[in-house]
């Protein structure tokens, strides 16, 4: 079972949050609205306790962008709220009143921007203060149950690889980390969303993943 130290986990909480303060900032010029992101939680577990997490707290209808990364570090970074709570989100960042219907035609866009920004953020995080390197796909948008979207058949045919011997399922691991998205409106009300940013890796990949943290560590 891959386990991170309290030394690791704390370096890389600083290093995703680092992310997305930038991400924040990049928000807040794109929407003309100021916007704060932070991490409350993080939690490294098996892709089926991910399902569970996320079934925990969530009903079993959700919204995600989830964007593929190759290179030295291979795997799959998806940002993910609740159906109803995307829809609170795109109204929060356009900050107007509209019908039901047209904020579910702006959704995907949107939400794809949106993505594409916290997304890019967490993955630059890791190239800035490791030394790894990697290429990002393309982002999709996706709607599902946690089953389907963080289902590995799934994840691993859009990284072009396929399920061999040396591919275990149970082997495979989640960083799941809840995020809180506030904002605030023009009477200076504030408003919380909650979602979560989840990066799947393999066992190799989080192997080479705690190797970077143990150097960069020993050198603080």
């Amino acid at each position: 079972m891959f386990i991170l130290s309290e030394l690791e986990e704390d370096a890389l909480k600083e290093f995703f949050n680092m992310g997305l303060g930038m991400a924040a900032d990049s928000l807040s010029r794109m929407v003309d609205n100021e916007v704060l992101l932070s991490l409350p939680q993080l939690k490294v577990v098996s892709y089926k306790e991910a399902i569970r997490l996320l079934l925990s707290n969530n009903e079993d209808k959700l919204v995600a962008v989830r964007q593929n990364f190759t290179g030295e570090l291979t795997g799959t970074a998806l940002l993910i709220f609740p159906g109803a709570e995307s829809l609170e989100l795109v109204r929060t960042l356009l900050n107007e009143q509209m019908p039901l219907e047209v904020l579910m035609e702006l959704e995907q866009e949107t939400l794809l921007d949106v993505g594409n920004v916290i997304l890019n953020a967490f993955l630059e995080s890791f190239t800035q203060m490791m030394s790894i390197e990697f290429e990002f796909g393309s982002a999709e948008f996706l709607k599902g149950s946690s089953q389907f979207l963080l289902d590995i058949t799934s994840h691993l045919a859009m990284q072009k690889q396929s399920l061999t011997a040396d591919v275990n399922v149970d082997d495979e691991r989640a960083f799941v980390l809840m995020m809180d998205f506030k904002t605030s409106n023009e009477d200076n009300v504030q408003n919380t969303l909650n979602g979560f940013v989840v990066l799947l890796f393999s066992e190799s990949a989080m192997i080479i993943l705690k190797r970077e943290l143990e150097v960069i560590l020993s050198q603080s």
